[in-house]
């Protein structure tokens, strides 16, 4: 059997496809283990560097060729020179993120003293909750002590649990687990009118290199990127065991999870181009980057799928 395998692999081109933490690109994890990529000629296989400034390094470097990246961490870097550029967007166009709080927490003023789990200073969810707390009086600086998880961000449920953090800013499922566990309340997403509701979050990049070297591979990831996220939303029961399994949770939980954020998605791999301006503009405000900058300074759209063509 192993023989065969690696038969049936060895035309197919490898590529890893880069993620800042375990809770990214289900959708393409999805349509690795349904074959979507190999059928597209890729032996595509995802790896996790934890943090979004640490990703966007190994893009920049070439460490890594591809992937997806929160645009405040992306954009950040590329305006200090990063080697690489916007090619697509992911799923989570807006701002999936949700604020999980201890259900014995019963205000936002109750917050302030509080611990703030997150994925890394500087990843996105510093940048989203700044937004999210200073809209509710408090001072993400003074106000709350942010708690930087890194490798230890897929347990960030259990740490609540053990008394580790007060709260969190996650993606799905984590929060769903979270609930059904009955140890935190989920008190808003951030892609709420009041905090984000325009705003385009999880982009897909490239190193240049990679683009100028190699731009029918980077179309044939995209094209495999969408066709996942289509069979995924088409799919919902294989997608729900697929990402229960992966999670250690119940089909009723991915399930849980799914209905939250599902309709939000972004299936065609399309940036919005004012969404992104958003995301840089916020950037500015709040002292990421230097300068006043245009979206498109960062972007390279010419390989997004053709939505004309069926998935």
């Amino acid at each position: 059997m192993e023989q065969r395998v690696k038969t049936a692999m060895a035309g197919l081109r490898r590529i890893e496809y880069g993620v800042p933490s375990g809770n990214d690109a289900l959708t393409v994890r999805f349509g690795i283990e349904v074959g979507t990529f190999e059928a597209e000629g890729l032996d595509l296989s995802v790896r996790i560097v934890f943090g979004g400034p640490e990703l966007a390094q190994a893009f920049s470097s070439g460490d890594l060729s591809i992937g997806s990246i929160g645009s405040p961490s992306g954009l950040n870097a590329m305006a200090a020179g990063g080697n690489f550029r916007i090619i697509a967007s992911g799923c989570r166009q807006r701002a999936h993120m949700y604020l999980g709080v201890r259900k014995d927490i019963k205000s936002y003023q109750m917050l302030r003293g509080k611990r703030l789990g997150l994925l890394s200073i500087g990843s996105c969810p510093s940048w989203i909750a700044r937004r999210m707390l200073i809209q509710h009086g408090l001072d993400p600086d003074a106000d709350i002590t942010s708690v930087p998880l890194l490798d230890d961000y897929p347990r960030i449920i259990d740490i609540m649990e053990e008394g580790g953090i007060d709260a969190c800013l996650a993606t799905e499922p984590n929060l769903s687990i979270g609930e059904d566990r009955g140890i935190l309340e989920i008190w808003a997403a951030a892609y709420e009118d009041a905090y984000l509701p325009n705003y385009q979050w999880i982009v897909r990049v490239a190193h240049t290199g990679f683009i100028a070297q190699e731009p029918d591979t980077v179309a044939a990831v995209l094209r495999g990127c969408r066709r996942a996220a289509h069979h995924a939303a088409g799919h919902l029961n294989d997608f729900a065991a697929f990402v229960a399994g992966l999670y250690g949770t119940t089909q009723a939980v991915a399930r849980r999870a799914m209905a939250r954020e599902l309709s939000h998605y972004q299936l065609d791999c399309q940036v919005d181009m004012p969404g992104l301006q958003c995301s840089l503009d916020m950037l500015h405000e709040f002292g990421g980057i230097p300068r006043p900058g245009r979206a498109e300074e960062f972007t390279d759209l010419r390989y997004q799928p053709d939505r004309s063509i069926r998935p």
